[in-house]
């Protein structure tokens, strides 16, 4: 008996211990079980929330392009009101339109039948003026000279001369000074062909505008050694009178200059001065250069046009001056 007892408690031994192995796999699969579960809920879940998110993006972008598609009908509506409307006002202003293009039209073609030589002689008015340019030291001591006495003149610069002073042009110009066109590089416009002449007032305008860093508008050209515009040359006259009106530019000569008058007698600022003072009259357009004995005959050119009661003046001053009474 001791020997069958001995065997069932080693079988309830063995028993117990394969259903307690048994029970504890048992709970390991059923824990992994429900973390699986868990694991698939939040997958699941995140993935409900992405889907979600996805879908208001879409939403909210289909409502974008709704609008947008909305705003573009508006505005094609608003195209069309507005050309219905510009077809309107050009036919109601047809012949206004018709006659500022004739008036443009002639008014090129005054331009480029104009030379000027000097403005109205029933004026105290005179001009200076001052071609090429040169050392900047020398064009500062003009401006001063003009500074000191209240004087504003008009000065035609090579463009070359323009680019390489930038700062000495920019004062002129914030000092009341007006600018003409006098080419990019001083050429002889007889020997250039249309498109070259055209290059030369146009490259003139870019370094001026770029030396100043703003548009500048300029209504006078003067040629280079008055070349094109001496006698027997009508040809090359006419060509590029045609060519400074479509700029829209006058074309501005001089009744009193220097270099040719003096070349006689000796070229000092005392006979430069009293060369000036003794011709200049009301309408008078004088031409001076920038080189020393000019720019040093200055005060006393002002100062003796005051004394005979004439004002030295912009070019435009002197042409757009009336009759005095």
């Amino acid at each position: 008996m001791s020997n069958d007892y001995q065997y069932n408690q080693s079988n309830y031994k063995n028993s117990s211990s394969y259903h307690n192995r048994h029970a504890r796999q048992a709970k390991k699969r059923k824990a992994m079980r429900i973390t699986l579960y868990v694991m698939l809920l939040g997958i699941i879940g995140a993935l409900a929330v992405f889907s979600a998110g996805q879908y208001m993006t879409v939403r909210s972008l289909k409502s974008d392009l709704d609008a947008l598609e909305s705003r573009f009908e508006e505005i094609e509506e608003e195209n069309q009101w507005l050309e219905k409307k510009y077809e309107e006002i050009y036919e109601k202003n047809r012949e206004i339109i018709e006659e500022n293009e004739k008036l443009r039209e002639e008014n090129k073609m005054m331009r480029s039948q104009t030379i000027i030589e000097h403005g109205n002689r029933d004026t105290n008015k005179v001009a200076l003026t001052i071609d090429d340019g040169a050392g900047a030291d020398l064009t500062q001591r003009a401006l001063d000279y003009f500074k000191e006495y209240g004087v504003q003149a008009t000065l035609f610069p090579k463009g070359d001369i323009v680019e390489r002073q930038p700062e000495v042009w920019q004062r002129a110009v914030d000092e009341g000074h007006e600018l003409g066109n006098h080419t990019y590089s001083h050429p002889f416009l007889s020997t250039y062909s249309d498109e070259g002449v055209a290059r030369e007032l146009s490259g003139w305008q870019e370094a001026v505008e770029e030396s100043l860093g703003y548009p500048y508008r300029t209504l006078f050209f003067r040629p280079p050694y008055r070349d094109g515009y001496s006698s027997g040359q009508g040809h090359h006259r006419e060509r590029i009178q045609d060519i400074v009106a479509e700029k829209g530019m006058f074309t501005i000569l001089w009744d009193i200059e220097l270099l040719y008058s003096l070349r006689n007698t000796a070229y000092t600022r005392e006979n430069i001065a009293n060369y000036v003072l003794e011709n200049a009259r009301g309408g008078s357009i004088v031409l001076l250069h920038f080189v020393e004995e000019d720019i040093a005959a200055l005060p006393a050119i002002i100062e003796g046009l005051r004394e005979r009661g004439l004002e030295p003046v912009t070019l435009s001053e002197v042409l757009l001056a009336e009759a005095q009474n």
